[in-house]
């Protein structure tokens, strides 16, 4: 009965050792299981970083600004003052351009978009990023922006130098710059849609 109890022992150990169901075989399967995965997850995040770091030629640039909503023109001592609805949070938010063209269609969608007239100087007396009414003014004198009259809108933007005839159909659009993310060149606008026309009493 002894012999048989310890030839029975005997082979529940071998079954144990060759089926590593003891502690120490828990213990060295998690090591192998956590050394895998240790080295899946690395060759997983490796292909990342060499995609992020390889690659410079993506940009940060907003490429699609929201145009204007235009909301009247009327005339003031120094033109006219044209008011409109924005709201221009983009991060590199330019300024507007003005087209103006005897046909509403022309004045819509110009033939070059370098065609149109910008802010003078490029220079904005206010950025438009909140839910507000603005105004420019439209002017053909030089010089800086005109003092606000009784009536006017107080929120001008900016001043555009130009002549204007009743009858002419005016449109904006919104533009933000395009920058280099290499070297931090600007390489000039992105144009949104057309606003709506408004034509000049």
């Amino acid at each position: 009965m002894e012999l048989t109890g310890r030839k029975s022992s005997d082979t529940q150990v071998k079954i144990s050792t060759l089926l590593n169901i003891g502690p120490a075989g828990r213990k060295v399967r998690l090591a192998g299981v956590y050394f895998f995965l240790k080295r899946f997850y690395i060759s997983l995040l490796l292909p990342v970083f060499s995609l992020l770091l390889g690659c410079p030629h993506y940009s940060t640039t907003r490429l699609i600004s929201t145009p204007p909503t235009l909301v009247s023109i009327v005339p003031i001592a120094s033109g006219y003052e044209l008011r409109l609805r924005a709201g221009n949070p983009e991060l590199l938010f330019s300024g507007y351009r003005l087209y103006v063209a005897n046909r509403e269609n022309d004045s819509r969608f110009p033939a070059d978009l370098n065609s149109g007239v910008d802010c003078v100087d490029g220079i904005l007396n206010l950025i438009p990023n909140q839910p507000l009414e603005y105004s420019i003014e439209l002017s053909p004198n030089s010089g800086p922006l005109a003092a606000i009259g009784t009536g006017e809108n107080p929120n001008r933007i900016c001043k555009m130098n130009v002549t204007l005839s009743s009858g002419q159909y005016l449109t904006l659009r919104s533009h933000v710059l395009v920058v280099s993310i290499t070297n931090g060149n600007t390489s000039g606008f992105v144009f949104s849609m057309p606003s709506n026309s408004l034509k000049v009493p």
